[in-house]
């Protein structure tokens, strides 16, 4: 994946992870700059969202361009539908280095070299199940909110 395509697929996939909290928005939402405004403060009451009047000019803007990328793709034949969350109005980049950002390079400095002899303990394996809900084996839990 592209790094200029990374932004954008980072946003929407917060955007579907986000469905269960998600806030609903019809097409007359999208017809004038009030009605965008009526949404927003909806949206802000919605997710209790605070903000001064300066950042709310700001993330106003942040939002109907959000807004209008969950229309326009849930326009187009996808497999998928986008909805609006508790996210609306970060940017991309805001979301990347608030939620998903890693540590995990720093830590795996401390350990060393890697062990084993580089091949795969599984490569023999002949019949694999076609999926596995790893949830259901206890070896992951759904997905949460982890904040910061």
């Amino acid at each position: 994946m592209s790094m200029k395509r990374f932004p954008l697929a980072a946003l929407s996939l917060a955007l579907v992870l986000g469905i269960a909290e998600s806030f609903d928005f019809h097409e007359n939402d999208l017809s004038s700059e009030e009605s965008l405004q009526d949404l927003y403060e909806r949206w802000r009451s919605h997710y209790t969202v605070s903000r001064s009047l300066h950042e709310k000019h700001k993330r106003f803007n942040v939002f109907k361009h959000n807004v209008m990328h969950v229309h326009n793709t849930n326009k187009l034949d996808k497999p998928y539908k986008l909805k609006l969350n508790k996210f609306a109005d970060m940017t991309s980049y805001e979301f990347r280095s608030t939620y998903a950002g890693s540590k995990i390079n720093h830590h795996l400095m401390f350990q060393g070299a890697p062990q084993g002899n580089g091949s795969f303990m599984y490569e023999k394996l002949e019949r694999v199940p076609p999926s596995v809900d790893w949830r259901k084996k206890g070896a992951v839990t759904g997905v949460k909110d982890q904040g910061q």
